[in-house]
């Protein structure tokens, strides 16, 4: 009898230690399941950050470019003029040169026959005089071929004086024209290196923001597989909240309190439904309770909370789920003992933290809009041994 007693007890001894095991195991898994959450959404916010300081570096990057483009822009009017001016210029230069190339023809052409002249002016002046007496018939004749002759001397001499003339003013065209053609060259060349400035100031640009898309991609798929570890690491965290919360006595209430008093509008049922937005769930695993913003959330029965998550701060009305905290946004799950769980989620303010024991009745969060929400509103759900069931019975609707 004695050795049965033994075995007896015994055997209750390892059934005790196995179940503190569990539950010890269960209580240590979730901690460290929700440090991991607590890790994953610092990361998170890590990222963001960094996303938002390449977007802002992108914005400015690509303002950037939008001004060298308007500066390169000028810059080439101001290069076509220039180009056109000198293109003008030139063909001044090619018509004054042809017509510099004339007149210095019709210069030399001048000066050729008034130096000959000259030279024969002069070699008959060297016998005019004596022929002028030999031949004139009288001194009325005399006077008047020796006048005549020295006016032809001083008409070439006046010729000569002429034609050096145009010759000092052909050189200052063409002195004039080609300081206008340097000058010209110089404004094109300056112009040149502007625009070369430019193009190659924005094509750093550019590269830089090449270079900011490329972390901004990379940033973009870590922050998405960071997602995707946050949703998983929810998704073991609930499954162990709630294998711990069937672990706990019976539940002996009655109907829960109702979370939200005051406001009994039921704004979405329990159960399968057309998905209110984007990336939301087509069954509905609880009822929303249309509620303003900031509205006490109260606890519908005594028990422990065995999972809060408090990482979204997208506080607002949304087309599509921000995907925090797996679509309920901030929320809690209080155990109630024998496998009872109720769910409070898309809250503003959460009041409590993982572990704390709650009362009936005691204000554990507000009203928001966080996660997949499209407006102010308590989603309210009940988990009867791992199961959603709809909780419209359990607070009397």
């Amino acid at each position: 009898m004695r050795a049965t007693m033994k075995i007896i007890l015994s055997l209750l001894l390892v059934t005790v230690l196995i179940y503190s095991t569990i539950y010890s195991t269960y209580a240590v898994t979730q901690q460290d399941i929700q440090q991991d959450i607590e890790d994953t959404k610092d990361e998170m916010d890590r990222i963001e950050k960094e996303l938002k300081e390449i977007q802002d570096n992108l914005t400015d990057e690509r303002k950037k470019i939008d001004l060298l483009d308007e500066d390169i822009s000028k810059n080439e009017y101001e290069l076509d003029v220039v180009q056109k001016s000198l293109r003008d210029l030139e063909k001044e230069i090619k018509e004054l040169e042809t017509e510099l190339e004339q007149k210095k023809a019709e210069y030399d052409k001048k000066h050729d026959l008034a130096c000959e002249r000259v030279v024969k002016n002069y070699m008959y002046g060297k016998k005019t005089i004596l022929d002028v007496l030999l031949k004139s018939t009288s001194l009325t004749s005399f006077l008047s071929t020796y006048h005549t002759l020295s006016e032809v001397l001083d008409l070439d001499e006046e010729l000569l004086d002429e034609l050096e003339k145009q010759q000092e003013e052909i050189e200052k065209n063409k002195i004039s024209l080609e300081e206008k053609k340097t000058k010209a060259e110089e404004e094109k060349q300056k112009v040149q290196r502007q625009k070369t400035a430019l193009t190659n100031a924005k094509n750093e640009r550019q590269k830089k923001v090449d270079e900011l898309k490329d972390e901004d991609a990379a940033l973009q798929k870590e922050k998405d597989e960071t997602a995707r570890k946050l949703t998983e690491q929810e998704e073991a965290f609930r499954r162990l909240a709630q294998q711990n919360a069937n672990t706990g006595g019976s539940y002996s209430g009655g109907s829960l309190q109702f979370p939200c008093p005051g406001y009994t509008r039921v704004s979405s049922y329990f159960g399968s439904r057309g998905s209110p937005l984007a990336g939301g769930s087509s069954y509905h695993k609880g009822i929303d309770l249309a509620a303003p913003k900031g509205t006490s959330i109260l606890a519908a029965e005594s028990g422990t909370v065995i999972a809060v998550y408090t990482g979204c701060s997208h506080n607002y009305g949304k087309s599509r789920s921000c995907g925090c905290g797996s679509g309920f946004g901030n929320y809690i799950m209080v155990s109630h003992g024998g496998g009872l769980v109720t769910v409070y989620a898309h809250c503003s303010t959460i009041n409590v933290g993982l572990g704390s024991k709650v009362a009936r009745k005691q204000t554990i969060a507000t009203v928001g809009s966080t996660g997949a929400s499209t407006g102010y509103h308590l989603h309210f759900g009940v988990l009867n041994s791992g199961t959603y069931v709809n909780p419209a019975p359990y607070i009397g609707l």
